[in-house]
Formats: structure tokens, sequence, C-alpha cells
């Protein structure tokens, strides 16, 4: 019978004095934000599973805790197997005092291909003696081994996987204990509440001008999914105000958009990121009603709100538009930057009627 193997990654750790550290084994427990993942993952097992699925974790405290709160008074089994890789002379230090590239590694710390054989020999052993679904508590270095492996990406590199605090991996077993991964570094939230998002602009240093735009986007978007809702047209009010929140989280880089959605994919939810994508440059479905569309309807409410809102100000899209305009003639290459305004102008435009006219009049 085919399986499911939840991969699970602990909860945030209590840092002392708030101070990232690089840890394998250094023992920490959770923060109060860890805690709360870890009864936010128990919510989830069970209303997705409906049944008691065996729970098995590392020794060390921060993910222990997450399986103990997870399973909500269940058993729970450790294995010595899972758990983090030793850092060598990472470890304990602060994560502002290393220098690192993404593929870097430290010299006398566990080495990935070390890591790689213990997990994978640990979940054999775990899958060969249990039948069923189980979840398995252990920590981002050392899942990480194993889902390059399973998606075939490079072992060196395998930090750039997305690996959430309070996230899990599932991972399909079939009956011969070939693996495939179903869901990677996803949180047990579709969206992030307000608390989470208040997070990821402290975490990524989202001005505070910033932070008062997206406020006021969010609130405009709340605003167009109501009037949509008493329209009769079902949007996910959860990831229009997150999306909104979020959009610009990394607005002062360059192909902010982009990147921003990277950090929510990140951060473990991808349905908001792929709305957070397409805030700045939205095709309007081709021969489909955008009903038909998964998530077209969030992304334009989204879209359609932030384009409505310069700054922290409600105004009408000719204002917002004729202010970006200005900034096009100092470009670098103003004819480029004019002709881009235009499609975006057509394309608001587009967005608008088929928001404010078709679907709140009712049509499709």
């Amino acid at each position: 019978m085919m399986r499911d193997l939840y991969l699970v990654r602990h909860g945030q750790v209590d840092f002392p004095n708030n101070i990232r550290r690089c840890i394998g084994w250094t023992d920490l427990p959770l923060s109060p934000k860890g805690k709360r993942q870890g009864q936010e993952l128990g919510k989830y097992f069970r209303l997705a599973t409906a049944k008691q699925i065996p729970v098995f974790t590392s020794p060390l405290k921060r993910a222990s805790e997450t399986a103990e709160l997870l399973a909500e008074g269940n058993p729970v089994l450790v294995e010595e197997g899972l758990k983090e890789l030793n850092m060598g002379e990472w470890e304990n230090i602060p994560m502002s005092q290393l220098k690192k590239s993404l593929e870097s590694w430290p010299e006398s710390g566990e080495q990935k291909n070390d890591g790689l054989i213990r997990i994978r020999n640990t979940l054999e052993r775990i899958l060969a003696k249990t039948e069923g679904d189980i979840i398995c508590v252990a920590h981002a270095g050392l899942n990480s081994c194993l889902l390059a492996e399973l998606l075939g990406t490079s072992l060196a590199a395998s930090r750039a996987l997305p690996q959430p605090y309070g996230g899990f991996n599932r991972i399909r077993v079939d009956e011969e204990g070939h693996m495939e991964v179903k869901e990677l570094g996803v949180m047990p939230k579709r969206a992030p509440d307000v608390g989470d998002c208040v997070d990821i602009w402290e975490h990524y240093r989202t001005p505070k001008q910033v932070r008062r735009h997206c406020q006021a986007v969010c609130r405009q978007a709340q605003a167009i999914a109501e009037k949509l809702t008493a329209a009769g047209h079902r949007v996910d009010g959860e990831v229009i105000k997150s999306a909104a929140l979020l959009h610009d989280v990394v607005r002062t880089e360059k192909c902010h958009a982009e990147k921003g959605a990277d950090v929510v994919r990140r951060e473990g939810y991808p349905v908001v990121a792929d709305v957070i994508r397409r805030h700045h440059d939205l095709e309007c479905p081709d021969g489909k009603s955008p009903l038909e569309v998964p998530l077209w309807l969030e992304s334009a409410v989204v879209y359609l709100a932030d384009k409505q809102v310069e700054e922290d100000r409600v105004v009408v899209l000719e204002e917002r538009f004729l202010a970006s305009k200005k900034r096009c003639r100092q470009a670098t290459d103003p004819q480029a930057a004019l002709a881009a305004h235009e499609k975006r102008w057509k394309q608001a435009k587009e967005i608008e009627e088929i928001i404010l006219c078709r679907l709140m009049g009712g049509g499709t």
C-alpha cells in the first residue's frame, strides 16, 4: 500500500538574547512561537488525517518538544538517527558572524553525504517496523539532505530548499520503498496570520513606509473581497489579506515581486507566494472565465488594490498611473519604461473592468 511520510522541521528555537545562531547538536528549547507552531501542526494532522499517526523524533529538545505538542498526548518515539547534523566549527556561532556561501560547509562538521546515509537508513528502519503513515520530526539540515536526493538537486546546495520552522514535507512511499516528494517545505496553515506577517517584515527588514503601504493595500483588498463575496463570488480572504500585507516585503530590491514571492515561498506559503508573484504584472485569462483559473481572482484583488493605493492613500487608477508615468521619464531607458507603463495601464483598466463591472455586477 502507498503511505505518506511526513518529514517535519521543528518549531522556532528560543535563542538566548534572541541572537540567531548556527546550531546542530546545541540543545535549545522552543520559543513561545515555536510552541504555537507545534500546536498548529497537531491541529493540522488531526484534521487532515482524521487518525492517529505514529510520531518519531530527534532527541534534541527543539524537535522532541515539537513532537510532543503535535502528538497531543499520544506516544512519541525517540530516534537518534533523526538528530541534526553536527556543525563543527560553526556550532553555536551567531549567524551574522558566519561568512558563508550557499554551498560552503564547516570542515570539521558532519558532512552532508554522511547525513544523507544516516537519515535514509533511519527512515528505512522506521518504515520497516511500522504500517501506514508516519510523522518524523527532525531538522532543516538533515531533512534537506534527503530531499535533495529525492528531488535530484545538488546536495551541496541543499540549504536552498525551503524548510521553514514548523513546516513539513509530505513524501509518498510506495510498496517497494521508493520515495517521491509530494509537498515541500509547507506550513500547516494555508496563509500566515497578521503576527506571522509582522515577523516576516522584521526578518527581512521591510521599511516602515512600505509596511504602511502594505497595510493600506490590505484594507483596500479586503473591501474589494467583501464586495465580491456579497455579489456571490467565493474568494479566499485569508490568502488575500496575507498576500496584500506581504506583497512588497522586499520592495527596495529589483524584481521585488519575484523576490518577494521567493521569500514567502521559503517561509512555507506557496499559495500566497503565487499571488504575490503576480501582483505587479497580472495577465487576464485568455478565453476563460476568471473564475475558472485557480487563484486568479485572489491575485486580481491584490493587484487592483495595489494599483488603487499610492503609498498609504486610496486613489483612482488614473492618479496612481499618472504619478508612476512621471517616474518613467527619469528612468535609464525612458522609452522602454513608458512602453511598459502603457502596457500595465491597459492591463489594470481591464482587470478593474472585470472586477468592478462584470463580477460585482453579477456576471462571470
